[in-house]
């Protein structure tokens, strides 16, 4: 048992590192970096399965993901094969075998792009799926948010440093785009704002849980050196996620994340309890919650007003200028004739250029929808609502299992809620979650949170199975822990 535990440290350690990895060379959107990383965790991924099994707590979700996952893999394979129903494929076929005597007879109007785009499904599913089976511990769990949340401060120190010492570099190369804005290790300025505001409220909750006890704010013992020295430490990296996110000069980016602070910092600031509040009943708790509430939306509006200026400015000056309006308007039009089979996985741009309006121009290339459902329902057509439906449904659930179980750690779940609203929102009105780095970060932060909300059910589920009263007893005990 030792030697198990021991492995599968060393295996969320490797797959921590993973993680972090695939998100520095500039959201790995390089095809030799992405064959590297998905190498490694699908060797990571078989390896924990072989070893270790399916995980013990959370089985359900490991289940509903494989599933929804080998659903919508068998979705992109029909897409790309020959279909002996005339009405499901695509018209350009009927085209092409007028103009030029070829026909591919297929859903996809790429099908090679489509069979390609497979696996920028599949590396952000495996990555979650590695991560229920390693984190099968509260514990192990919590290292994992921890090395990410530190990751995240890491990248955005040293995105500060690099736009304010070196503002025309990415990384090693000379920056293309953007110069006006801090991107961070990514190419686009609305990835890094994703990606600062999710390292913002995974640094803002371990700075609260290290300085409650540090700074005797809870019914917990005085705190420790080492937990007054980790409220410092990430209480410095969540000064310097918002910082590096006002400055990339997102409005999107700036918008979900108050949204997502709105979810997380009342709960945080409200186990923040004076040792008088304690054995106090005096305050009222509705009223005390509102006003937290209302500090939380006031804090997270004035660091804004104070130090996004750049973005607001952006957002005066711009207004609803924005050419992605143009490029939803003529995705809806593709997507009207396309919404039932969708026109093959990974085909966006391909597709696009056939519908495009003079009205949005002809200068550029456009490869992305700026709106991740848009683009899904395109490319997929009828299943991407439904696997999005129950995907959310699934998170949903766990979320909500957390937070009426696992009281003790009840911020988790709250935590995942907020980086979900966060991240769902910022894909309506961009592509963050198509850059494969930030995906996998993004599962790898769900899959420890979904672990930690499913602890109790695990618990419950072994203690069923114990029939001696002195086991009985202990449960008590166990659950008090929680």
């Amino acid at each position: 048992m030792a030697v198990t535990d021991t492995l599968k440290s060393i295996f969320a350690g490797l797959y921590s590192a993973l993680v972090l990895a695939a998100v520095v060379p500039f959201g790995l959107v390089d095809a030799t970096p992405f064959a590297v990383v998905a190498i490694c965790m699908f060797a990571l991924g078989g390896a924990a399965l072989l070893l270790f099994g399916e995980p013990r707590r959370g089985r359900w979700v490991f289940v509903w993901a494989l599933l929804l996952f080998i659903a919508t893999s068998v979705w992109i394979v029909i897409q790309t094969v020959h279909i002996p129903l005339p009405s499901l494929i695509n018209p350009i076929w009927k085209d092409a075998s007028v103009l030029i005597g070829v026909s591919r007879n297929t859903i996809s109007v790429a099908p090679t792009d489509t069979l390609a785009s497979l696996l920028y499904i599949a590396l952000p599913a495996m990555t979650f799926l590695t991560g229920l089976i390693i984190a099968d511990t509260d514990k192990r769990a919590r290292r994992i948010l921890v090395v990410l949340a530190i990751g995240a401060g890491l990248i955005s120190l040293f995105g500060l440093g690099q736009f304010l010492l070196f503002p025309k570099m990415l990384l090693t190369e000379n920056k293309r785009y953007y110069f006006d804005s801090l991107t961070a290790v990514f190419v686009n300025r609305n990835t890094a704002a994703t990606f600062l505001g999710l390292g913002f409220l995974l640094t803002a909750t371990f700075t609260s849980e290290n300085g409650r006890a540090y700074l005797g704010f809870s019914s917990a013992p005085p705190g420790t050196f080492n937990e007054g020295l980790g409220f410092w430490a990430f209480g410095s990296l969540s000064v310097s996620c918002l910082t590096a996110l006002m400055l990339t000069q997102s409005r999107a980016g700036l918008a979900v994340t108050g949204l997502g602070s709105v979810f997380l910092l009342p709960y945080l600031a409200s186990q923040w309890k004076s040792r008088r509040r304690l054995s106090s009943q005096a305050d009222d708790p509705m009223r005390r919650k509102w006003r937290l509430t209302a500090g939380a939306i006031v804090l997270v509006l004035l660091f804004i007003a104070i130090f996004g200026g750049r973005a607001i400015l952006r957002a005066d000056q711009r207004g609803t200028d924005d050419g992605r309006f143009c490029i939803w308007s003529d995705t809806v039009h593709a997507l009207s004739q396309n919404w039932l089979q969708g026109t093959g996985f990974g085909t966006f741009r391909t597709v696009y250029s056939a519908y495009r309006t003079a009205d949005c121009g002809i200068g550029g290339i456009v490869d992305r929808a700026h709106n991740s459902y848009l683009e899904g329902f395109l490319t997929l057509g009828m299943v991407f609502p439904i696997v999005a439906v129950l995907i959310f449904f699934v998170l949903i659930r766990t979320f909500w299992t957390g937070y009426r179980d696992r009281h003790r750690l009840r911020r988790y779940s709250i935590l995942g809620c907020a980086g979900t609203v966060l991240t769902a929102a910022h894909a309506t009105v961009d592509f963050s979650l198509q850059i494969p780095g930030f995906a996998i970060f993004f599962t790898a932060f769900l899959a420890a949170v979904v672990s930690i909300c499913c602890g109790r059910e695990e618990r419950v589920i072994e203690n069923r199975g114990r029939e001696s009263p002195e086991l009985k007893i202990g449960r008590s005990v166990e659950l008090s822990e929680i």
